[in-house]
Formats: structure tokens, sequence, C-alpha cells
């Protein structure tokens, strides 16, 4: 008899909650963005539990993307779709040039690369700056996002001819010092112990990110994408 009265509890209470949901969505209140699976993500808050979920509103669409990243503290202006040849195009592209603090040599990327990199900027690379060195980063150098070519040593399309790619070289801190990929991975000491957990942050937000661990392609950078393949190296 208790089982029957707390399922029958339960599933009153899932009613409830759906019909309070499906009230919000037609606007008759404010639904809590941090429980909202169908809101875009708010960039500038806090990781919350559901951010990862609404953070792939922003893949599906260039225009959600372009909204959601209009609202935090990103420098960036959108850019006009360009098709240069089969297999080679930007689409849904935005080019930035500032993250929540830290700047960066202007690039044309995917609007959901940009977003990405603007919350392990905020939420890994600072706050690890801050731990390790007492100091922001205030530059991310990098090698770049489009590129129309094929994957090294392969036969297919690079996701950095469809700028779904990026690679990042380094950062310099407030005071001017540099921490290099290239220099600093493999070595002792502070520098290195940062770059590997930056690189891991960007493993919790890339579908792929490649360290100089993979291969001597990527010594001196971190490759990140959003394609198919999953891996962390």
């Amino acid at each position: 008899m208790r089982a029957k009265w707390l399922a029958t509890v339960v599933i009153l209470a899932i009613i409830c909650l759906v019909g309070a949901y499906g009230a919000a969505r037609l606007g008759a209140f404010d639904w809590p963005r941090e429980y909202d699976p169908l809101a875009l993500p708010d960039l500038d808050a806090k990781p919350y539990w559901l951010q990862p979920l609404q953070v792939k509103l922003l893949d599906a669409s260039s225009d959600n993307c372009e909204f959601a990243l209009g609202r935090s503290h990103a420098l960036f202006r959108n850019e006009a779709p360009k098709v240069f040849r089969a297999g080679c195009y930007k689409y849904g592209t935005v080019t930035l040039s500032r993250m929540s603090v830290a700047k960066l040599r202007p690039e044309e990327t995917r609007c959901a690369v940009a977003a990405r990199l603007y919350l392990w900027e905020r939420n890994v690379v600072q706050p690890e700056a801050q731990r390790t060195f007492h100091e922001p980063v205030v530059e991310i150098t990098h090698f770049g996002s489009y590129s129309c070519r094929l994957i090294r040593h392969g036969a297919t399309m690079s996701e950095h001819a469809t700028a779904n790619a990026f690679d990042i070289s380094g950062f310099r801190l407030k005071s001017g010092k540099v921490i290099s990929v290239l220099k600093d991975w493999r070595s002792s000491g502070a520098a290195s112990s940062f770059l590997h957990r930056v690189h891991d942050g960007l493993c919790q937000s890339f579908n792929l990110t490649l360290s100089p661990d993979y291969n001597a392609d990527h010594k001196d950078h971190f490759h990140v994408d959003m394609g198919l393949w999953r891996r962390c190296r």
C-alpha cells in the first residue's frame, strides 16, 4: 500500500513538473536557466550541471551560438558564409579577438568552437593561472583555425578545412611571462603542470584534443576540434 501511494505521489509530481515547464516555455513565467535543458547556456555563469547539455544547442544552430556568445564578455564579430572549394568552407563562423579576460590575435572560427574556447578560458585557464602563478593570462597565442587541407598523412579533409578546429600554442601572463607548449610541455615545474591541467580542461570541452604526447606534428600546440572523433591525448 505504501509503495502504491509513493508511486502515485511521484507520478503526480512529474505531471505537475511537466505542466509547469510547459507553461514556462509558453511564457507564463521564467524557468530558472540552470534547470532548463532547452535554454541557451549562460557562458558567464559558474559551471552548472546542465551547462554541457545546453552548450550542445550551440552546435545545432549558429544563430543560437551567436546569441549566447553575444551575451557574454567575448569580443567577436559575426562572419558571412564563405565557400572556397569542395570540402573547404566557413559557415556559422565568428572572428574572436577576446575571451573573458585574455585577448588573442583575431581569428575566424566556427562559433561553437569560439564558445567552448570562451568557457575553457573563463572556467579553466584563468583559475589555473591564478592558482599556479597568482596572476591572470592576458593573451592566448595560437596557430589559427581555418586551413583548407587534408589531415596530415591522411586522405580525408581536416576539421581545419571548415574552421571547426583550433590550434593553441601558448599563454602570456600579466607579468609578461610566456608559457609555451613547445618549450614547457615536457619541462618540470609550474609551467608544465599548468599546461597539463589546461589541456585536461580542453578534453572536457572538445570532442578531440591532441597534445605533444600524440605525435611530433603537435609538438608545439594543442589541437582541438568538434569533429566526430572523440579522443584526448
